[in-house]
């Protein structure tokens, strides 16, 4: 019994001494950071929206006997399993692939694949010229495939998501130790079951799905420019089948809060490790070429979907990506209204396409972050097709075309302040993008292209979805003190990232 007192008393003094010195030692500012323990560190009061609810303090109250340190994947799902709901730190070594098997050889798609899936014969049974010959009754192909290869491919995508999904319980502080912590090849999920997590002190890389799934109906679209694009078959040249869309999509994000609460993430990277979606250019001919029908085996870097509600992301790295993160899934959500509260600070964008969020129903502040991306190659020309050919012959060999970064959708309420976009051959259009349903954005203080610009004004001159300012609410959670633009990128660039703690 005393040994029990001791050892709680112990992790109390942890989580205090956690709580002064992050304030002032969080983002190397201060010089407790070098001898700080951040496992045992809570989130500051008042910490952007994670912190709406009360407390976050992730698994800072550990008992010493729930205090582990991991470095392959059986440890560290094995540690998430004794531990359960308690609290827990579980401290990252080194690199783990969350694509082995529990001898630690890595699986790849010969290990995932389910007979008789084949990426030929999927392509071939679901390409526009086979499937897109008839619509259905809303103007678009059957995006529901049928047949032994979606079922091959579906079985495939489960046997490769119960290998590499981490699914993290309430009352956890996952943390790197040191500045070369990794997690690689998987997702880590928090579902509706959890809350209280903190995320510190990681690079993740590479959650590469497999067997991704082509959707013929996404961005479908009957645009007679095209030659041979109309809404009836007719031959192999006329028809549905040649008109533009469809798209892959992938299945897993690095992160997926998925109904997760009171979530920290801070001080991590995000991208594709060595293959980047890039080295997989679209696999169907012209029309369905278009730079956004690349062969996608990532998805997002951090989705908060499913009503996730009170997260923080700060001081983290997004790079080298086409789609960062989505918060709110769907238009045509049931449970996402009134949640999705999201605070984004301090965070760097560097070479990220779009959705630096994207954002549905959530209230989004938005502050401090720093994006750098190129739109090198976004379509000109008076048609789609023109735009189409121009974006094929002018696209960047390794940059993503920056279409949108902060993404404004329905019911979406963004507070943003003092961020700073650098994009090269772009302006206040890519900087800020709106979506259908879109009504509102707030901005002040933002710097676009090393001037001081109204994004709000500018963004509605350049066409789309006009938008008021009118948010309906204003931040309180702050945490720490909103930086002026023009210091912004030396800041963090300093500060963001894993190993700067």
């Amino acid at each position: 019994m005393k040994k029990s007192v001791l050892a709680m008393s112990l992790a109390m003094i942890g989580i205090l001494g956690g709580c002064i010195t992050v304030e002032g030692g969080m983002s190397g500012e201060g010089s407790d950071a070098a001898v700080a323990d951040i496992g045992r560190q809570a989130m500051p009061a008042n910490y952007g929206w994670a912190a709406a609810s009360g407390p976050v303090t992730g698994g800072s109250a550990a008992t010493p006997e729930n205090d582990f340190t991991v470095s392959t994947r059986k440890e560290l799902f094995d540690a998430v399993a004794k531990a359960g709901k308690l609290p827990k730190i579980i401290r990252i070594k080194g690199t783990i692939n969350l694509s082995t098997d529990d001898s630690g050889r890595e699986l790849t798609e010969k290990d995932y694949a389910v007979a008789p899936y084949n990426f030929n014969e999927y392509m071939k049974t679901y390409a526009p010229a086979v499937w897109n010959t008839k619509l259905e009754s809303n103007g678009r192909p059957n995006r529901k495939l049928t047949g032994p290869q979606e079922e091959a491919r579906d079985a495939s995508v489960k046997k490769q998501r119960d290998q590499i999904t981490l699914k993290l319980p309430s009352n956890t502080t996952l943390v790197g130790l040191g500045s070369d912590a990794k997690i690689v090849k998987g997702n880590v999920w928090i579902g509706p079951e959890s809350e209280n997590v903190i995320i510190r002190n990681i690079a993740f890389e590479d959650a590469f799905d497999y067997f991704p799934a082509w959707d013929p109906a996404d961005s479908f679209k009957i645009d007679k420019s095209y030659p041979g694009c109309q809404d009836n078959y007719v031959d192999a040249n006329t028809g549905p089948q040649k008109c533009p869309g469809g798209r892959w999509n992938s299945e897993y994000d690095s992160i997926s809060v998925n109904g997760g609460k009171r979530v920290w993430i801070d001080h991590c990277s995000f991208n594709d490790g060595d293959r980047p979606d890039h080295l997989f250019p679209a696999p169907y001919p012209f029309p369905h070429n278009e730079v956004t029908q690349k062969l996608q085996h990532h998805d997002g870097m951090v989705d908060i979907t499913n009503a996730a509600d009170f997260v923080t992301i700060s001081y983290s790295v997004f790079k080298d990506h086409d789609k960062a993160f989505l918060i709110g899934g769907s238009d045509s959500s049931k449970i996402d209204p009134g949640k999705l509260n999201v605070t984004l600070h301090s965070n760097y964008f560097e070479n990220v396409g779009q959705r630096a969020p994207r954002v549905r129903f959530g209230k989004v502040h938005v502050y401090n972050n720093y994006f750098v991306a190129d739109a090198t190659g976004l379509g000109v020309g008076n048609t789609a097709i023109e735009k189409h050919r121009y974006e094929l012959e002018h696209k960047p060999k390794t940059a993503n075309i920056a279409r949108g970064l902060v993404g404004v959708g329905k019911d979406s309420a963004i507070y943003s302040e003092a961020n700073v976009f650098e994009i090269k051959n772009g302006g206040a259009d890519i900087a800020v993008s709106t979506y259908g349903g879109a009504k509102v954005f707030f901005d002040q203080g933002s710097v676009l292209n090393g001037k001081a610009v109204d994004l709000l004004a500018e963004t509605n001159a350049a066409g789309g979805t006009p938008l008021k300012a009118d948010v309906g609410w204003k931040p309180t959670l702050y945490g720490k003190q909103v930086l002026p633009a023009a210091e912004v990128p030396a800041y963090v660039k300093a500060n963001a990232g894993p190993g700067k703690l």
